[in-house]
């Protein structure tokens, strides 16, 4: 039994599921049929698994939504050319900006990837949404990608309305690893940075502490994610480094100050313990923040949305709280998630 309590009020449990959604399971059956499995980088050599990810994605993704305008654009970054991915939801006007980074453990993933993903929220939000294609570990490991992050953020602050995109009206969001270098961009931020109006933050991976009921319950690989996964892309992204670097490790960073947060957690994932214990320590600094669990998907399920209804159902969600923030309403705050997890 998981269990989290926020600010000593009600405790609220997520049991442990021996299964997931049937449209998950019918999805990913579909996938293995089609010869398009979920990569493993603990069973192929790592350009094999990065192939497998991007096909395993590009099926996820199918035929993808339309939007006004999609560019490419490359910005100088602390290693070297950083390229970004604008999707525009209409071409008049500035328009506000969702910077997103996507997840795959630091090692696997692209733009690709996510394209589906970043296509939706910005249809959905009326927000630009500016993918950054960070460098990949081990190539490149930490602190190369925090230091991406606050590259593409200077960039927006500096250059963003020469693009139409107008950075007084900004969040910052990702998924996994991705929401990892979110928070980490949000505290930067914090201490001197440009206003945040909203960090968005899909299961992450916020420490690397695999002593969690999250691990034991889910992380023997039945329901895709595993903990010697997650044990790997640590130390691939870490190498030599020592832990407890809290720029690395972001749920060991003083958290006070940051902007509003949405956590958003998956029931049967085995990082879930990772956003549960963040919840924690957000409502211990006093941070406004929203947390919804989805008890019966699994990691990376916002990718799922062309076929698991839930799965559209959280996207649209996630669009809408990005567009209230957005929108400059200052009288109508994100609310503390103190009463516990929103179990949806």
């Amino acid at each position: 039994m998981l269990k989290t309590a926020l600010d000593g009020a009600s405790e609220v449990s997520v049991a442990p599921s021996s299964l997931l959604d049937p449209q998950v399971q019918r999805l990913l059956a579909a996938a293995k049929r089609q010869g398009a499995s979920a990569a493993d980088p603990l069973q192929q050599p790592l350009a094999v698994a990065r192939m497998a990810a991007e096909r395993h994605y590009t099926f996820l993704n199918g035929p993808l939504p339309a939007l006004a305008r999609v560019d490419d654009v490359v910005i100088e970054g602390p290693a070297g050319p950083l390229p970004l991915r604008i999707h525009r939801p209409a071409t008049t006007g500035a328009l506000p900006v969702l910077l997103w980074f996507h997840g795959g453990g630091f090692v696997l993933n692209s733009l690709d990837t996510h394209d589906r993903l970043l296509r939706l929220l910005a249809r959905r939000s009326g927000a630009a949404v500016v993918g950054v294609a960070y460098s990949k570990a081990p190539e490149r490991r930490f602190p190369t990608q925090v230091e991406e992050a606050a590259a593409a953020l200077r960039w927006l602050t500096d250059h963003g309305a020469a693009h139409g995109l107008d950075a007084g009206r900004l969040a910052v969001g990702g998924d996994s690893a991705g929401a990892n270098l979110a928070l980490t961009a949000a505290l930067e931020a914090r201490d001197g940075g440009p206003r945040i109006a909203l960090g968005v933050l899909l299961y992450g991976m916020f420490a690397a502490n695999f002593d969690t009921d999250s691990h034991r319950c889910f992380g023997d690989g039945r329901y895709g994610l595993s903990t010697a996964r997650m044990r790997w892309y640590w130390r691939q992204y870490l190498g030599t480094a020592a832990g407890g670097d809290a720029r690395a490790e972001p749920l060991l960073a003083d958290l006070g100050g940051l902007p509003p947060l949405l956590l958003v957690g998956a029931g049967v994932d085995c990082l879930l313990d990772d956003t549960l214990r963040l919840a924690e320590r957000l409502a211990e600094a006093d941070v406004p923040h929203r947390l919804w669990v989805y008890p019966d998907l699994p990691h990376s399920f916002a990718q799922m949305a062309r076929a698991v209804d839930a799965a559209d159902t959280a996207v649209t969600r996630i669009a809408a709280a990005v567009a209230e923030a957005l929108a400059g309403v200052e009288d109508t705050p994100c609310p503390h998630a103190g009463g516990g997890p929103v179990i949806v």
